[in-house]
């Protein structure tokens, strides 16, 4: 059994259709005597000639239609779990962690307290003045 990808009953549609263009084409052009054996050799070389030349327009096409390929992406990265990091014993740590968090936590208490109190103080003052002089 021929397999050729696609049902037989279109193989032949395509070939009856081409043999039909053919003998239209040959018409008037050659005598009648050649005008069948003609038909019947030129359909199915006509035939070949179609696909070939929707074959080569697809390959000249197929570029444009394609994703372009990203070099970036295609390089494997590296996981962290691959290559572990060498940990630190316990016993450093928390002489680490005392030094780290005083100097973090005076800066931040005394540029929030002053610059809150001086500026709420002086307004609600100068205020009660302004409206117990008039």
């Amino acid at each position: 059994m021929l397999n050729l990808g696609y049902p037989l009953w279109l193989l032949l549609a395509v070939l009856v259709v081409l043999g039909l263009l053919t003998f239209y084409v040959l018409r008037g052009r050659v005598s009648d005597r050649m005008l069948w054996p003609l038909t019947v050799v030129l359909a199915p070389v006509s035939a070949v000639l179609v696909v070939a030349i929707a074959v080569l327009i697809s390959s000249l096409l197929s570029p444009l239609y394609e994703a372009p390929t990203d070099t970036a992406t295609n390089k494997p990265q590296k996981a962290p779990a691959t290559t572990p990091e060498p940990t630190v014993p316990e016993t450093t740590a928390p002489a680490a962690s005392p030094t780290a968090s005083p100097s973090v936590s005076p800066s931040a208490t005394p540029s929030a307290s002053p610059s809150a109190s001086p500026s709420a103080v002086p307004s609600a003052s100068a205020t009660a003045s302004a409206s117990a002089a008039p």
